[in-house]
């Protein structure tokens, strides 16, 4: 399960960057999809329609698909968890874990960012300089923005991490059970998502496209 999500990961900041390198027309419409989809939240508030547009485009749209996957793939190559082995069962068994996982963490957190008012959005630095900017992307996994424009600690995304890596763990094998295991699924998860906000920061440093 671990290396499962470091796959996810790596493979969500590889995928704009491959897109990027086939988009040899110069149009890049498939990059700037995978850019607005993936990409740094624009402020300003959500209707309650377009939060649930939002939490249906992270559990099924491409952006999920497309990266679990992927990285279904990646563990079918390092045979992770060694008990599902090898075939297309077992490729089945992991993609479907991949994106299990995935939905369970953000049902969690939708259904409480709701009643908290936690916007959990990924926003842009307004800092200059790479260490600030990159600072503020790694602690921006576990905090949310409120209607009062402060920022405190998300309950829901934990909450989310937490939940998603004790349930997972149910229904896989045996290598997957038990607290210490849970705890660190939960943690290679928040790191994966530390990581990805760094990539969406400097998203638009690396493809020459301005921020709005």
């Amino acid at each position: 399960m671990k290396a499962v999500l470091r796959s996810g990961w790596i493979t969500l900041v590889w995928l704009p960057v491959a897109f990027g390198q086939t988009a040899g027309s110069g149009k890049g419409d498939l990059l700037d999809t995978m850019l607005v989809i993936a990409g740094a939240s624009e402020p300003g508030e959500m209707t309650a329609k377009q939060k649930f547009q939002n939490y249906l485009l992270s559990v099924g749209g491409p952006a999920p698909i497309i990266a679990e996957a992927s990285a279904a793939g990646i563990s079918q190559w390092t045979n992770s968890p060694k008990e599902w082995g090898q075939g297309w069962d077992a490729y089945g068994k992991r993609f479907g874990s991949n994106m299990a996982y995935n939905g369970i963490r953000q049902s969690i957190l939708y259904g409480l960012s709701i009643p908290l008012h936690e916007d959990t959005r990924y926003y842009p630095s307004r800092a200059h300089g790479f260490f600030p900017r990159t600072k503020h992307a790694l602690v921006s996994g576990f905090l949310a923005r409120h209607p009062d424009g402060r920022q405190r600690f998300s309950v829901s995304d934990f909450a989310g991490v937490t939940g998603a890596a004790a349930i997972s763990s149910t229904w896989g094998p045996g290598s997957w059970k038990g607290i210490g295991n849970i705890a660190e699924i939960a943690g290679v998860s928040f790191a994966s998502t530390a990581g990805f906000n760094v990539f969406r920061e400097f998203t638009p440093e690396i493809f020459r496209r301005p921020r709005k």
